[in-house]
């Protein structure tokens, strides 16, 4: 009787009940660990799916295809859920993430499953911002720590789990069930969501920047593409990486006057007037690098140098995963219990130089035993910010401009991920000892001969350096710019602020459907 009472009861501050929050946040994290899991079960599959469909010069399209349209489609999806209300968006992102899963278990061709994978990028493109907006719109500031945590929990969960999930399906069933089987769990997702999540109120006239959304899908994806066909497919100085880059170059200009004009921009550059919103998505895209770019050459270093034998780059970043994740969740606890939250946004970036100087050092000697522990160590840096800079920006904007700003944190991290990975990338290459290719697959760098494991730890050395440079720029940034803001501990404070301050936030809330 008592877990029922507290399911109907309605905590101060908030405006649905513990019960049907708690129904939202299932559908919600069911949802992103459909996106998360999806990521590393692929890795694991496509060996066979190569073997059986052909085109292995596709193998990196099929990542490449998904990370350029869920990286450009970001900031469309929070400015449409601002304006039109995330429930039937949101819906619509999982409906064709679905179809994306769908047509891909289908594909009888390389090139089809290229494409399919690309469908599935735009819904997957909306998942995360609008998950995270939905909780700014349930949840008081105060408590979206503790709530948040939860989604880093998932999405390090799948990172373990998911390797081991990919393979056996592949090993037991055929490859096509890993695209298949996400349809009856996104059903469900659909389901729970359309049951639980608030409608929209009445629609106020807007108008969306449309030509600016375009002209930003395409620069973006041009300036992806250069940076992930340079030094790898092509050479830097080829026609395709030069016409890709300068085309990015041009076309972002012509969005920057574009949104000038534009009454309601695609992404919401007023806000970052704010120096705390400006701070925290600078630092987000720090983090992205330095955090990404780690994750690309740690499993090559324990492998290649130290001599690890793993089957998948899941094991060998558990440890990792692990501190993020139990970090996420104990922060997100203190900061709901305290209110505070900047002491998150100097601290981290301090233990996460700190894990990158440590890997820095690593070398021949180092044993499995010393990797772990920096692992560890910069989990829990990587964790103790998982959350804390959304949260700041979320907490600096008014409700009406959450989706909005909440996706250009996530515009940011993504933009970051990639421009580290493709900044480690150049340095690994440059230093990478003859005999040894670069991003080959662990059979090829298993237990190397003496010369040339130490050749490849000088190699990647450098990489580890520059992302603890990058981990010390973003405590800059935070101890200049996120300054603490009371959070705020009701729904109905966060409306009387907006009103406030003459914004028409009443516009942007959402009822109970």
């Amino acid at each position: 009787m008592r877990i029922r009472e507290r399911l109907h009861s309605r905590p101060p501050g908030y405006n649905l009940t513990i019960g049907r929050i708690l129904a939202i946040y299932a559908g919600l994290m069911v949802t992103l660990a459909l996106a998360a899991l999806d990521q590393t079960i692929v890795a694991t599959a496509l060996p066979r799916i190569v073997g059986d469909l052909g085109g292995i010069t596709q193998y990196s399209w099929v990542f490449t295809a998904y990370m350029l349209t869920s990286t450009v489609t970001v900031p469309l999806y929070g400015k449409l859920g601002d304006v039109y209300g995330r429930k039937k968006l949101f819906l619509l992102s999982i409906v064709v993430f679905l179809i994306g899963s769908a047509l891909c278990g289908a594909a009888q061709t390389m090139t089809q499953l290229v494409a399919f994978r690309a469908i599935q990028g735009i819904g997957a493109g909306g998942l995360f911002p609008l998950s995270l907006a939905v909780i700014g719109n349930i949840v008081p500031p105060r408590d979206r720590g503790r709530w948040q945590g939860l989604i880093g929990a998932v999405f390090a969960a799948a990172s373990i789990v998911g390797p081991a999930v990919g393979g056996f399906i592949v090993d037991n069933t055929t490859w096509r069930w890993v695209f298949f089987v996400n349809l009856p769990v996104g059903g469900l997702a659909l389901i729970v969501i359309s049951l639980t999540m608030p409608s929209r109120a009445a629609l106020t006239e807007h108008a969306i920047d449309w030509l600016g959304a375009g002209v930003l899908a395409v620069g973006t994806g041009s300036l992806l593409l250069g940076l992930v066909w340079g030094g790898r497919q092509y050479a830097w100085g080829s026609g395709h990486v030069v016409v890709a880059l300068a085309a990015a170059a041009v076309l972002l200009v012509v969005f920057a006057l574009v949104e000038r004009r534009a009454p309601e921009p695609i992404l919401p550059f007023d806000v970052l007037r704010n120096p705390i919103v400006a701070g925290s998505v600078a630092c987000m895209a720090l983090v992205g690098m330095a955090m990404f770019g780690t994750i690309s050459y740690v499993p090559l270093f324990v492998q290649g140098v130290i001599g690890t034998s793993a089957t998948s780059s899941g094991v060998v970043l558990t440890p990792m995963i692990l501190g993020a994740v139990c970090t996420s969740i104990l922060t997100g606890q203190l900061v709901s219990r305290t209110g505070r939250y900047r002491w998150n946004a100097v601290l981290g970036p301090v233990v996460l130089t700190g894990a990158m100087l440590l890997l820095w050092r690593m070398d021949v000697s180092t044993t499995n035993g010393e990797a772990a522990r920096n692992m560890v160590i910069a989990g829990i840096g990587i964790g103790s910010m998982m959350q804390v800079f959304v949260l700041s920006v979320q907490n600096a904007v008014p409700r009406s401009r959450i989706g909005s700003a909440t996706a250009l944190t996530q515009f940011g991290r993504q933009m970051g991920a990639t421009l580290g990975v493709t900044i480690m990338g150049v340095l690994v290459n440059h230093g990478l000892p003859s005999g040894v290719a670069a991003g080959g697959e662990a059979t090829q760098v298993h237990r190397l001969p003496p010369a040339l494991r130490s050749g490849l730890a000088a190699a990647i050395r450098p990489a580890f350096l520059v992302a603890a440079c990058i981990a010390a720029a973003v405590w800059v940034i935070a101890v200049v710019f996120v300054k603490e803001q009371t959070l705020r501990q009701s729904l109905d404070e966060v409306a009387a602020v907006d009103a406030a301050a003459a914004t028409p936030a009443g516009a942007a809330l959402e009822s109970p459907s």
